[in-house]
């Protein structure tokens, strides 16, 4: 899966940033409309009484931080659905949490231990919110420990994890998140994934040596849900074939339906 170019970053950043002032807004629009269409076909919120379907574009947004757009619901089931997960052993970290969504359908699944960062403190009191309310008859995992920081302050613990990033931050930030996914990773090997999607600067993920790609998916015409799974040298030989790939698309929206 391609990266942007990156002299088409270069040039779409300030006012002409997806996420800034002008095309931002525009952007946002476009958003609140896909996000419309897929809660209406899917349905996520209104089966669970949560708010996690409308984008949210803060006053004093910046560019290099994303304004907050749900993934989509089934995609998420999707890729959780083929990780190699052992039963309560993997820490689940989204950074960029926003309201929660991907919190959310990750409780589905056995982790030990869910984790939300999310710098901004409105989304964060929403996704605390949504997260008392999220309550189906196939939840997993009820250990919730969410964050209001800064990405880059972030501490891992020890556990193997699941990293999942969508498409949260800009070039720069997003470097500075996978050198400390690294840094830890070197400090203590063990199993770990990363999810990125709407992969924009897929190109730092493949720059790292203590990354390898294992699978990729995601519906071609449908960019904000294309995906890439990266897994630590320790983990890779577990990795997902592109079958089970291919099959997880089959997936159903949600274990609770």
């Amino acid at each position: 899966m391609a990266a942007l170019n990156p002299l088409l970053t270069k040039v779409f950043r300030g006012p002409l940033d997806l996420n800034g002032p002008i095309i931002g807004r525009i952007f946002y629009v476009f958003e609140y409309v896909r996000s419309y269409v897929e809660e209406r076909l899917e349905a996520f919120d209104a089966r669970f009484g949560t708010d996690t379907s409308a984008p949210t574009f803060e006053r004093n947004q910046q560019t290099d931080v994303h304004f907050y757009v749900p993934t989509t619901a089934s995609i998420i089931y999707s890729i959780l659905s083929i990780l190699p997960l052992k039963s309560e052993k993997f820490t689940f970290v989204d950074m960029g949490s926003g309201k929660g969504r991907a919190l959310l359908v990750a409780s589905e699944f056995p982790f030990q231990k869910i984790v939300g960062v999310e710098l901004s403190e409105n989304l964060h009191r929403i996704a605390e919110d949504n997260v008392k309310l999220y309550k189906p008859e196939s939840q997993q995992c009820a250990s919730f420990d969410l964050k209001c920081m800064d990405a880059l302050q972030y501490a891992y613990g020890d556990e193997p994890v699941v990293l999942y990033l969508f498409d949260p931050f800009g070039r720069e930030i997003l470097q500075e998140v996978v050198a400390n996914l690294e840094k830890s990773l070197k400090a203590r090997p063990r199993e770990a994934y990363v999810v990125y999607v709407y992969p924009q600067y897929d190109d730092v993920l493949e720059s790292s040596s203590v990354l390898r790609k294992i699978a990729e998916g995601g519906p071609k015409w449908q960019p904000w849900s294309q995906y890439v799974i990266y897994a630590a040298t320790t983990a890779a030989a577990e990795r997902p074939s592109h079958d089970d790939v291919r099959s997880a698309s089959a997936v159903p929206t949600s274990k609770a339906a």
